[in-house]
């Protein structure tokens, strides 16, 4: 029953550091909820710029035509030489008879009768089997489709600009990486901001203080309720960037209904990621306030 008093007793000394200090504390406050609430927007921005990274590789695929003149045989020898090589996670191949199905029926989707007359008139079929080859990685898309083009039998390769893709590649990587300095730049900022909100309160019960240490006060009694008021700080600065992240975050996956200028660049889903982060920012703040408070009361508190 006495810790549990003792407790309570730091408890109500931490809302009256916060009380007796309630400027600084409020700015406190409002500094780390803006610093976790930009902590928690940067987080989201760079796990959907790694997202649409994601999407976009995965889309990439190597687009061959194989020789005109070439023959069944010698179709499934290359696709075998293709499946051999390193990096290729698959080849589909598609022959030139279900081309030209397709190629009738999307003429037939807009003009029923030219479609007739293709398929009626037509003596041959002039297209070629083609293969769509996926890459285990973009970054092989540029050395697989070089091999692909020496095989016998590959007659056109496609796959797009190398460069392109490494250029978004690239840029998105930088854009995490600045994001990931810039968190943890506004992180230590928070750390100092509760070390000088704590700091003050100490100067103004120096005196306090004094007297509570000449008359025998333990060192805990003494500096628990600056770690507690560090705590009450963290855990009110920590309220709106959770509840941002968790529901503006829904919000606005649902305005875009997930999906970001063009269908190909879809939105991280909100669950269970933003209730994860959400637990993270509020441990995060908890974890600055302490540390705030406990170099302060290392530092002043102690050489009272």
């Amino acid at each position: 029953m006495k810790i549990i008093r003792q407790i309570f007793r730091y408890i109500r000394d931490g809302f009256k550091n916060i009380w007796n200090n309630l400027f600084m504390s409020i700015s406190s406050i409002v500094t780390l909820t803006i610093t976790l609430s930009l902590c928690s927007f940067f987080v989201l921005f760079a796990y959907n710029t790694k997202n649409f990274t994601e999407q976009v590789e995965n889309e990439i695929k190597i687009f061959i035509e194989f020789s005109q003149d070439a023959t069944d045989e010698q179709i499934a020898s290359s696709i075998q030489a293709i499946q051999s090589q390193a990096h290729v996670s698959e080849v589909n191949h598609i022959t030139k008879e279900e081309e030209y199905t397709e190629f009738i029926e999307r003429i037939g989707e807009n003009d029923p009768e030219l479609a007739d007359f293709f398929e009626n008139t037509s003596d041959g079929n002039p297209l070629p089997d083609t293969g769509i080859v996926s890459v285990d990685d973009v970054k092989n898309v540029d050395e697989v489709a070089k091999a692909i083009k020496e095989i016998d039998g590959v007659g056109y390769v496609n796959y797009g600009e190398e460069s392109e893709l490494s250029a978004f590649t690239n840029i998105t990587t930088i854009i995490r990486q600045t994001l990931s300095v810039i968190v943890l730049i506004l992180l230590v900022l928070a750390v100092f901001l509760i070390q000088n909100t704590i700091k003050l309160t100490i100067y103004a019960r120096q005196n306090e203080l004094k007297i509570m240490k000449l008359v025998g006060a333990s060192v805990a009694h003494v500096t628990v309720p600056f770690l507690i008021e560090g705590v009450i700080i963290g855990v009110l600065g920590a309220v709106v960037p959770i509840l941002l992240t968790m529901y503006g975050y829904q919000f606005l996956y649902h305005i875009f209904g997930g999906v970001l200028v063009i269908p190909m660049l879809q939105m991280a889903t909100p669950f269970p990621t933003v209730y994860e982060l959400g637990t993270i920012v509020g441990l995060m703040s908890i974890v600055i306030s302490l540390l705030g408070s406990f170099f302060a009361v290392i530092k002043y508190s102690l050489k009272i």
